[in-house]
């Protein structure tokens, strides 16, 4: 199993961001997956949650947060730099908090990779990090374009830059999400790995750093 971590929206009647579009696809390839996120407790996370279940995404670990509105986005809009999966969740979206991360963590076992798709904090991270080092799993970290390799992850960690400003949101998720269930499926990291870099670099909206 594999658990990503991160934001998530609905657009249309879909999920959206980069860490439900890597879920998606991880589950697309044949992996079980589990989503942590946070969403409104209202009928757009009812169909956030609806959704994740048509796609066999594990959702036992989405809170719901009565006091924020689930993330929308229309299936027809433009996408603007400032909204793209990449980046940090918008002002008054249901935040992930560390505990929050890590109660779910200690509830989840046996996965064999996490993703953190920007984390909002260094607390956060670290409960990952953590919980990859315990449970003897793969972490990868998404961050911004620019941002510095976070201190403290693990040796192995994978650490991807995707560019708040990229036009492959998209393709990211989708080989993100198939990287880590071949992880997931027992092959080789390295050799998972040279697949990844092999079709990520034609795409100019994202970068390897780890």
């Amino acid at each position: 199993m594999i658990v990503v971590i991160g934001a998530a929206v609905l657009r249309g009647e879909a999920p959206d961001g980069l860490a439900a579009r890597a879920a998606l696809a991880a589950a697309a390839a044949g992996t079980a997956v589990e989503l942590i996120t946070k969403v409104g407790d209202d009928p757009a996370g009812d169909a956030l949650l609806l959704a994740l279940a048509r796609a066999k995404v594990g959702h036992v670990a989405v809170l719901r947060d009565p006091a924020f509105a689930t993330g929308q986005r229309s299936p027809t809009d433009d996408v603007a730099p400032d909204d793209i999966p990449a980046s940090p969740p918008p002002p008054g979206a249901p935040i992930l908090e560390p505990a929050d991360v890590g109660l779910a963590l200690r509830y989840l076992t046996e996965y064999r990779a996490i993703v953190v798709v920007h984390p909002t904090t260094s607390a956060l991270l670290a409960e990952a990090a953590d919980a990859a080092r315990w449970g003897g799993a793969h972490l990868v970290v998404v961050v911004a374009t620019g941002d510095e390799t976070p201190p403290g992850l693990p040796d192995d960690a994978l650490v991807l830059a995707a560019d708040p400003e990229g036009d492959d949101a998209d393709g990211l998720g989708e080989r993100l999400g198939r990287y880590v269930a071949a992880v997931d499926r027992g092959e080789a990291t390295e050799e998972a790995f040279r697949e990844f870099v092999t079709v990520a670099e034609a795409d100019r909206g994202a970068g390897v750093e780890g």
